[in-house]
C-alpha cells in the first residue's frame, strides 16, 4: 500500500487500483460539524453541471459514476467508465460548519479497489491554519490515464465558497425555526449520460441541525416530484471493545389526529408497509456498530401518509437499547436522526447537555425526534427525552385538541414479540 504525502501523485494502475474504486474519508473533529463533497470538474477546473456535485443533498451523479454513502464516515464509490467524457478531474473536499480545519484530529483518506486499500493519505488539522475548508484528494485524467493526487490544500471559506470557486451557484438558505414548546405547534442506468446543457437550479446546501429540545424545522412536500421520506437512526461504536452491546433499535410510533390508539413500526417483527397502513416501512434490523462502520437503521415514510389517514399524523422516533444487549449508556453511542426528503436534510443530533439522563447505563430509550405530518409538509422537532431508569417503557403520544403530547409510559416492546 502506498502512503501518500501532501502533493504526491501516482497512477491508479501503479497502486493496483482499477477504474472501479472508493474514496473512504475517516475524519475526526470532536463535537464539531463538517461536510464532505466531491466535485466533478472539466478541463478548466469548473463543475461540469450542478448535478455533478455529490454531497449530502445530492448523493449521486445522474450517470451513476459517483455515489456517496454517509454515516460516521463517508465513502464515495466511483466508476470511472460511467463518467461523461467531459470529466477531467474529481476533487474530494471537506468544509467545517462551526470551526476551522484545525479542529480535525488525526484523519485519513483511503483509496480502496478490489476490496483492498491501495493507498492512503493521513493528515491532521495541525497541518493547517485558519482555513474552513480543505481540498483533500484529486482523481484526474492526464494523457488518457487516471491518476491520484494528495492535494492537502487549505481553502478560506466554507462549502458555499468551494461551490462558487468551482463555478456553481448557491441557493439561499433559511434559518432554523424555534416554535412554542408544544410539540403540536412544532408542527441505475449503466450507460454514460452527458452533463446537462444548461445549469440546473442553484445548489441547495442547506442542512439543518437541531440539537436542543424545542428546536424545529419544517420540510415542504413537493407533490409534483414525489419521493419517499427517508429517516435514518445512526449511532457509533461506544469504544469499549465489546461487539455485543452496540445495538440500538429504531422504533416509530404513529398516531393519527383525534385517535387514541397508536401503531408502531420496528424490526424485525413489525416492519410496516408503504402501500397500506401505517404507510411507513422499516428497512431492516441492524445489530452492531464499529469504529469504521456505524450502526444505521432506516425507515421510509410515504409522502401522502396524511392524506391516507385523513388528517395530521404524529410520529415519534426513538432508539432503544435492550437490557439483553448488555448494559451501556445511550450517550456513549451518540445517536442521531437524519430526515431527508428530496434535497432537504434535517438532523436531530445528540446533545449531552440537553439529555443528561442518557449518560446512565440504566436508561434504555432515547427519543430522537417528533414529527407532525400534514398534506403540505413535515414539522420535525428535536426531543431528547429519555425513559426512566430501569424502565423499558415505549414512548407514547396523545392528542390534546390540536396539540400532541409525549409520554414515556407505553407498554414495553421487544424484538421477539408482537406488541
Amino acid at each position: 500500500m502506498l502512503h501518500l504525502i501532501t502533493g504526491q501523485k501516482a497512477k491508479l494502475s501503479d497502486i493496483g487500483a482499477s477504474d472501479s474504486l472508493s474514496l473512504n474519508a475517516n475524519l475526526t473533529a470532536g463535537a464539531h460539524t463538517f461536510d464532505i463533497a466531491c466535485f466533478l470538474l472539466d478541463a478548466n477546473n469548473k463543475l461540469i453541471g450542478d448535478a455533478y456535485m455529490v454531497f449530502y443533498n445530492q448523493p449521486a451523479t445522474p450517470c451513476g459514476g459517483v455515489t456517496m454513502t454517509q454515516d460516521a464516515s463517508t465513502r464515495f464509490d466511483i466508476a470511472l467508465a460511467r463518467l461523461p467524457d467531459t470529466v477531467a478531474a474529481i476533487v474530494l473536499t471537506l468544509s467545517m460548519e462551526d470551526a476551522t480545519v484545525q479542529a480535525l484530529s488525526d484523519s485519513r483518506i483511503e483509496v480502496v479497489s478490489g476490496g483492498q486499500t491501495r493507498a492512503d493519505y493521513a493528515f491532521s488539522g495541525s497541518d493547517f491554519g485558519q482555513e474552513r475548508a480543505l481540498m483533500l484528494m484529486q482523481l484526474y485524467k492526464k494523457q488518457g490515464i487516471w491518476r491520484i493526487n494528495a492535494i492537502g490544500q487549505g481553502f478560506h471559506g466554507g462549502l458555499a465558497a468551494l461551490v462558487t470557486h468551482f463555478g456553481a451557484e448557491v441557493a439561499d438558505t433559511a434559518p432554523v425555526e424555534t416554535p412554542p414548546s408544544s410539540a403540536a405547534n412544532n408542527a441505475t442506468d449503466t450507460t454514460k449520460q452527458p452533463p446537462p446543457s444548461t445549469p440546473a437550479k442553484p445548489l441547495n446546501l442547506k442542512k439543518v441541525i437541531l440539537d436542543k429540545p424545542g428546536n424545529q424545522h419544517r420540510i415542504s412536500l413537493n407533490k409534483n416530484d414525489p419521493a419517499y421520506l427517508k429517516v435514518e437512526a445512526i449511532w457509533q461504536d461506544n469504544g469499549d471493545n465489546n461487539s455485543d452491546n452496540d445495538d440500538l433499535d429504531l422504533r416509530v410510533g404513529i398516531l393519527a389526529a383525534g385517535a387514541t390508539d397508536m401503531d408502531y413500526v420496528h424490526a424485525p417483527m413489525r416492519i410496516g408497509s408503504l402501500t397500506a397502513k401505517p404507510y411507513i416501512q422499516h428497512q431492516g434490523d441492524v445489530q452492531s456498530a464499529s469504529l469504521k462502520e456505524p450502526g444505521k437503521e432506516t425507515v421510509l415514510v410515504h409522502p401522502d401518509i396524511a392524506k391516507h389517514y385523513g388528517g395530521k399524523v404524529a410520529l415519534v422516533f426513538s432508539v432503544y437499547s435492550a437490557v439483553s444487549n448488555g448494559v451501556v449508556s445511550i450517550a456513549s453511542l451518540q445517536p442521531k436522526m437524519r430526515m431527508a426528503y428530496q434535497d432537504q436534510v434535517v438532523e436531530c443530533v445528540f446533545n449531552p447537555n440537553a439529555s443528561p439522563k442518557a449518560k446512565s447505563r440504566f436508561v434504555y430509550t432515547y427519543v430522537i425526534g417528533i414529527a407532525i405530518i400534514d398534506e403540505q409538509g413535515i414539522s420535525l422537532q428535536h426531543s431528547g427525552m429519555t425513559s426512566r431508569r430501569m424502565s423499558e417503557a415505549t414512548p407514547r403520544l396523545s392528542w390534546d385538541k390540536l396539540e400532541v403530547q409525549l409520554h414515556m409510559d407505553g407498554k414495553p416492546m421487544f424484538k421477539p414479540k408482537n406488541d
